[in-house]
């Protein structure tokens, strides 16, 4: 019975200290963007989390972000092996697209609202209905898919120490989530094994070659909505939902970008 008492006591005990720290984490992301000052690490801060517990204040952050600003959808980061190894997870991460700003092809970014610009070439998929159960079948998913778009995802590393990111960073911060750049409609079998290649002032700053099959992207995209039904998010008719970096993040520097996606359709847009 004494130690059933204890072991209760120090789950209190727990709980407050996680408390604390959500308090505080909420507190610096909450004034960080408001202020456009940069993140600091759960290492600068002195503090730790769980995945669970990285996921539950990013939940409480985006919400907060919500009274001001649409939600346009979900997206995927860390898809690769690699990535995953690197933070010793065996799935990607779930981020919320929340911005009151969406940009389109031949768009001009504005460099000095970014703390860190950056981007990244991927494809979005639109949904034709809202999902409420989680799916298990690329068929039945197909049957949601309104439309399928190249997206150029607007990263901004709001993290000056980079060497110090953890993954709960990551999930805290929103998988870095700030806008997007939307280009034409595809038709969904034209991005079966489509090279991507983003040019800076004619020099290739990523290019993406792999065999990928429509069947990969799908996956993602299942994954996707399967998790954000799991942490409570509605999936609603019109969300976008990007399924993952295509090629290396590259330096959002001031002149113009194009974005080759094979010989189907090209973005280009200009940073200022």
């Amino acid at each position: 019975m004494k130690l059933l008492f204890y072991v209760l006591l120090l789950m209190l005990h727990v709980d407050v200290l996680f408390a604390d720290v959500e308090k505080l984490l909420f507190s610096h992301y909450t004034n960080s963007y408001n202020t456009q000052q940069p993140y600091k690490t759960l290492t600068e801060l002195h503090v730790s989390v769980s995945l669970e517990q990285a996921y539950d204040i990013q939940q409480k952050l985006v919400q907060n972000r919500l009274t001001k600003h649409p939600k346009r959808g979900f997206k995927v980061a860390l898809i690769s092996s690699e990535q995953q190894k690197k933070y010793n997870i065996s799935e990607p991460i779930l981020g919320v697209l929340v911005s009151d700003q969406v940009f389109n092809n031949f768009s001009i970014i504005p460099k000095r609202h970014f703390t860190d610009l950056n981007f990244e070439t991927e494809f979005g998929f639109v949904l034709k209905d809202s999902i409420t159960e989680p799916i298990h079948s690329l068929y039945i998913l197909k049957q949601y898919i309104k439309s399928v778009y190249p997206v150029i995802e607007i990263v901004d590393y709001k993290f000056l120490n980079k060497k110090n990111v953890q993954l709960g960073d990551l999930i805290i911060s929103n998988a870095l989530s700030s806008s997007y750049l939307l280009g034409p409609k595809l038709p969904l079998k034209a991005i079966e094994g489509l090279p991507i290649k983003a040019v800076y002032l004619g020099k290739t700053v990523s290019l993406y070659d792999k065999p990928a099959n429509v069947d990969d992207y799908l996956m993602s995209l299942m994954w996707a909505i399967n998790t954000a039904l799991t942490q409570g998010w509605k999936v609603s008719q019109g969300d976008l939902i990007i399924t993952g970096a295509l090629g290396k993040m590259f330096s959002g520097k001031k002149g113009r970008y194009i974005v080759d996606y094979g010989d189907i359709t090209s973005l280009m847009f200009d940073v200022r």
